[in-house]
Formats: structure tokens, C-alpha cells, sequence
């Protein structure tokens, strides 16, 4: 016959098994509607692409890229959303470094999944110029963006509601990159292994967009800039 304790012991195996799988979960964003886009973290040993093509430690620290619409971890106005007019933002730019050929500006988000979203991306920049307006499409050649694969600025638009953070990254250059044996439209990939070994320096400027709730969380329906996009170039 059990004993009372006997009887209890299963109880609490069943209990022990269950905490531990419950502390077990993931805690990446996935279990909570973070695949997807709505606001979940990355997961943990992601890459972001982009980031990992910029020196470290970061040798020019004066090197700055700033917009007059948008401070530094700023909000980011709506209208150079998707949800407003989809218009690129205007920037500036001061202390390159010392030999820069050539500029690449590279708009970037790690989303939920882990993946590296471009959503602009401008290379072959002349090094005289320091600062590009408001939807300026003219200030060197356009590559691809990944998230609606055009040949023009994606504004974000991202997949559900919540804060998410998008860096502009300016990359300065010992020499332009190589494309003479690559097809156009350049894509990012082609670009950061092109520029691989000529990164004199790196600027970013940190911007958020919060979308509401109301708002589509298809990014399919991601509307088109206004106007023709720019034809690519041929390298």
C-alpha cells in the first residue's frame, strides 16, 4: 500500500517537468508574435550584415552623419515613411576621413527573423559632396533594396505595429568598389564584399518609426515611390 508521500511524488515530478520547460522557452521574440515583424528582438547570434562590415574598433570618431529631419535615435517624421509621402530623407555629413575615394549609404533594419532588410542603398558618391536633400535620387548610383527588391528608397513600412529601428550607415572609402564583372542593379551583398578591405571609416544615424495598430500589417502592399524609378546604371 502507498504511503501518502508516495502517492504525492509523481505530482511533483509532473510540476518539476513543466517549470522547467516553461523556463526553457524561447525568450527571442518568436513564442510572442515577434516572427513576423511585430516588434519581437533578433535572435540571439544573428548577423547583421551591415554592421559587421564597419571597422572595430572605430578609427574616426569624428566622422559624423546627421538630417536636418531627424536627430540621432530620433523619430523618424512620417513623412519618409510608408506611411506617408515615402519620401528619402535629406542628410548631412562632416569629417570624412583622410584618403576617402568614394561614399556608399547603406539604410538597414535587422528584423525579428534575423534577416539584414535594405532599404536604401547609394554607392560611387563623390567624396566632395557632403550633403544630399530631400528625395535626392542624383547623388550617386542607386542599388537594390531587399525588402520590395526595386531600384529606389523602400520607406519603412514594417510589418506590425510597435517601435522599430532603422540605421543609415555611411560608409567612406579608400577606392571605389568593383562591379565589372557584376549585373546591375547592385544589391548589398555585391556591395560589402566589394568594399571589403577600402573601409576608411563608418557614420550612422539611428532612426525609429513607430507604426500604429491600425495600420497594415502587409507588407506586400507596400506602396511604390512617387514618380519613376531612377534606371539602373550599367557598371
Amino acid at each position: 500500500m502507498k504511503t501518502h508521500y508516495q502517492r504525492l511524488l509523481p505530482l511533483a515530478l509532473v510540476a518539476l517537468l513543466s517549470a522547467s520547460l516553461l523556463s526553457a522557452a524561447p525568450e527571442d521574440g518568436k513564442g510572442k508574435g515577434g516572427k513576423g515583424g511585430k516588434g519581437g528582438e533578433p535572435p540571439k547570434g544573428s548577423v547583421d550584415l551591415v554592421a559587421a562590415a564597419k571597422p572595430v574598433p572605430n578609427p574616426t570618431p569624428n566622422f559624423a552623419l546627421t538630417s536636418p529631419a531627424v536627430k540621432d535615435g530620433g523619430n523618424l517624421p512620417l513623412e519618409y515613411t510608408g506611411d506617408g509621402d515615402s519620401a528619402s530623407p535629406p542628410l548631412d555629413w562632416n569629417n570624412p576621413p583622410k584618403g576617402t575615394q568614394s561614399l556608399a549609404l547603406v539604410m538597414h533594419h535587422l528584423d525579428p527573423e534575423g534577416k539584414t532588410k535594405i532599404y536604401w542603398l547609394m554607392y560611387d558618391i563623390d567624396p566632395m559632396t557632403t550633403s544630399v536633400a530631400k528625395n535626392a535620387t542624383d547623388f550617386g548610383k542607386m542599388g537594390m533594396s531587399t525588402v520590395h527588391n526595386r531600384v529606389e528608397y523602400a520607406p519603412p513600412h514594417s510589418k506590425g505595429p510597435g517601435a522599430k529601428k532603422y540605421v543609415l550607415t555611411l560608409f567612406a572609402l579608400s577606392a571605389k568598389p568593383d562591379f565589372k564583372n557584376a549585373v546591375a542593379p547592385i544589391t548589398s551583398d555585391l556591395l560589402l564584399a566589394a568594399v571589403k578591405g577600402k573601409v576608411l571609416g563608418a557614420a550612422d544615424l539611428n532612426v525609429i518609426y513607430t507604426r500604429s495598430a491600425g495600420n497594415s500589417d502587409e507588407e506586400e502592399k507596400r506602396p511604390a515611390r512617387k514618380g519613376p524609378p531612377p534606371a539602373p546604371k550599367g557598371e
